[in-house]
């Protein structure tokens, strides 16, 4: 599906000083996509040539050019080294910062409802949910997969279309101007890195759905800013309690006197429903629509999916970590039922992206770990030594730094009756566990 923009319009959002090298007639064709991966990069797609710490777009323009790409965006320093190179080019100071120049450009000519969703817990499946409810009534475009970061925002906002009628754009952050601890230093750093998202409504008019139960957050929003607060704790426009949570950890919600049941397990995720229903309700959906949406939500692949294999009961929240998603699953590990004689197992991965708290945040996950009903954890990655070292003699812990050992130990050490988390950061792909389990009792 096309971009909303021509290869001549997209010469212009890139940079004021872009130009263009090659066939001109082509400036008025309407890239297929936008593409950062050579792997990938199909015909009539406009490649951006990125550079980073271990790779460089530009090695790899003859293979773009091989796949019939229609033109790539190049460094000025490249082309001024490669003045031969054959293609057709649109040269900027920094195709990075033309990416997302661009993605701004086709927002604003897009010119529609964008909701914009971020947070250190919960973010993808918000909005998913809240996507699922807008597309009850609307043509929604959303983010995909995890492409929430400086590279990926700007790739799904290209993808929208004019008969877009909404848009929910999931929204990383790692730097300040650009939430990982790595590069902030502390979970302060985090919550300030939030406000500039303040200043920005702020200055365009926008409203800020805010969650009245994170006291570090509504401490910091600027008082002139228009909100909209949702919470099931502290004092909210937007309120609702937890009714009941059943034996396997489903939430039935209460909002507006409707009891609402979740179909995706964790209390926490009775919070993530609440920021959809506060947006949805702000967007003009009628209570029924939303309860029944919410109702009928399918989930996100590997956040908190319930499966059962060999008489054994596995959680798999193989799709991010960080400290306080850890701690909110290994809750729910420890209050999850279990046969009288099954056991109550962690497979766990390291925390990526925690910078120089990495070490302080693991050992105080295994501190955790010790006032919980667990009987074994298995870790695997370097951060994790200092996990097992603070389980101590809790319960039995293991330390893994090759995955395959990890794979072995857990497959042959498993029994029926047992319930399983899978949990770690995405690079970590814990889910690759599954494949060595028992299929059948």
């Amino acid at each position: 599906m096309p971009i909303i923009l021509t290869l001549g319009e997209v010469l212009r959002a890139c940079e004021e000083a872009a130009t263009y090298v090659g066939d001109a007639s082509l400036l008025a064709t309407r890239p297929a996509a936008l593409s950062t991966d050579s792997r990938t990069c199909s015909v009539n797609e406009l490649f951006f040539a990125l550079q980073g710490d271990k790779f460089d777009g530009h090695d790899f323009l003859p293979q773009v050019f091989n796949r019939q790409a229609l033109a790539a965006v190049v460094a000025r320093a490249w082309r001024r080294s490669h003045p031969r190179s054959k293609g057709n080019f649109i040269v900027v100071d920094d195709p990075l910062l033309a990416l997302q120049r661009l993605g701004r450009t086709i927002r604003r000519r897009w010119g529609k409802p964008v909701v914009a969703l971020t947070g250190s817990n919960g973010k993808t499946t918000t909005k998913e949910m809240l996507a699922a409810l807008l597309s009850r009534k609307h043509l929604v475009h959303k983010t995909s997969g995890n492409l929430n970061n400086h590279i990926g925002v700007p790739l799904t906002l290209s993808q929208l279309t004019h008969a877009h009628e909404l848009a929910v754009i999931e929204m990383g952050a790692n730097h300040f101007g650009r939430a990982h601890v790595e590069f902030f230093g502390d979970l302060a750093g985090v919550a300030r890195a939030k406000t500039e998202l303040f200043a920005y409504l702020q200055a365009h008019d926008g409203i800020a759905f805010l969650n009245a139960d994170d006291n570090r957050l509504v401490a910091v929003h600027p008082s002139g800013l228009k909100t909209i607060t949702f919470g099931l704790h502290n004092p909210a426009q937007v309120r609702g309690t937890i009714k009941a949570i059943d034996p396997e950890g489903h939430v039935t919600l209460t909002w507006r006197e409707r009891e609402i049941r979740l179909p995706v397990p964790g209390a926490h995720n009775a919070s993530n429903a609440l920021a959809a229903i506060a947006v949805a309700d702000f967007l003009g959906l009628d209570p029924a629509t939303i309860s029944a949406g919410l109702e009928s939500f399918a989930g996100v692949a590997k956040r908190m999916q319930i499966l059962h294999t060999a008489g054994m009961t596995i959680i798999n929240d193989a799709y991010n970590a960080n400290p306080e998603s850890m701690k909110a699953a290994l809750e729910f590990l420890a209050q999850y039922p279990k046969p009288e004689h099954g056991r109550r197992l962690a497979i766990l991965g390291d925390m990526l992206e925690m910078g120089a708290s990495a070490e302080m945040v693991h050992r105080e996950l295994g501190e955790f770990i010790t006032t919980l009903p667990l009987q074994a954890v298995f870790a695997y990655g370097p951060q994790m030594r200092h996990l097992v070292h603070a389980v101590g003699q809790h319960c039995w812990a293991l330390h893994f730094e090759d995955k395959n050992d990890l794979m072995y130990e857990v497959s042959r050490s498993v029994r029926e009756g047992d319930v399983l988390l899978l949990k770690g950061s995405r690079g970590m792909a814990m889910e690759q566990v599954l494949e060595k389990l028992p299929a059948q009792a």
